[in-house]
């Protein structure tokens, strides 16, 4: 086949024009732009060597890209968990503590009853409120019992009295103090509540 039947017959193939101006060229490959090449890479094509601008390339990046923004949000989902574990984890550890340390506390009011000298009796009480207000300090609140009307939220009943001059279900006395920590209790306020017969 002669080189000029070759470059026509190639022209075909790529659905060039006829009267293209690449033929006289002496180069086997056609150099023109086809416009009616329908190929959807950018390689070059063996019948006709053109080479289209498709955008496989192009989607390739947006999905790289849209798996990498996916990554990081997964990363900072991990992350805030991360930290919202290690913040749970330092709250229970601190109540754990707490908890264990207030039976301590309890012991200051069985032995206030028993101290009959005044000066001591205000050095026992100058330390127990200095423990609370070091208590308060961390987020540990005493519940407020006797005079309170009763709250099962809060307290817990050990005995009942029918006291007449007391209003129903009002707390007439506090057995053991009860306490919470960052709003949640760590020991109910063990309580006698007044209770009037029907």
């Amino acid at each position: 086949m002669s080189k000029e039947n070759f470059k026509e017959e190639k022209h075909k193939r790529c659905h060039c024009e006829e009267n293209c101006d690449c033929k006289e060229e002496k180069e086997k490959k056609c150099s023109c732009e086809h416009d009616k090449c329908e190929c959807k890479c950018d390689k070059e094509h063996e019948e006709c060597d053109c080479s289209c601008n498709c955008d496989h390339e192009e989607n390739e990046s947006q999905d790289y890209l849209n798996l990498a923004k996916q990554i990081q949000a997964d990363f900072e989902n991990f992350r805030r968990h991360a930290i919202e574990d290690i913040k749970q984890a330092k709250i229970s550890g601190q109540a754990s503590i707490i908890e264990a340390f207030l039976p301590c506390l309890d012991t200051f009011k069985e032995a206030k009853k028993s101290i009959n000298d005044a000066d001591v009796l205000k050095g026992v009480e100058m330390i127990e409120n200095k423990i609370i207000d070091t208590l308060k300090s961390v987020g540990v609140e005493k519940i407020e019992s006797v005079g309170q009307k009763y709250n099962p939220h809060l307290h817990n009943v050990i005995a009942v009295l029918n006291v007449a001059d007391k209003d129903n279900d009002v707390i007439i006395d506090e057995y053991q103090a009860g306490y919470m920590f960052n709003g949640k209790v760590i020991r109910y306020a063990k309580v006698i509540v007044n209770k009037k017969e029907d």
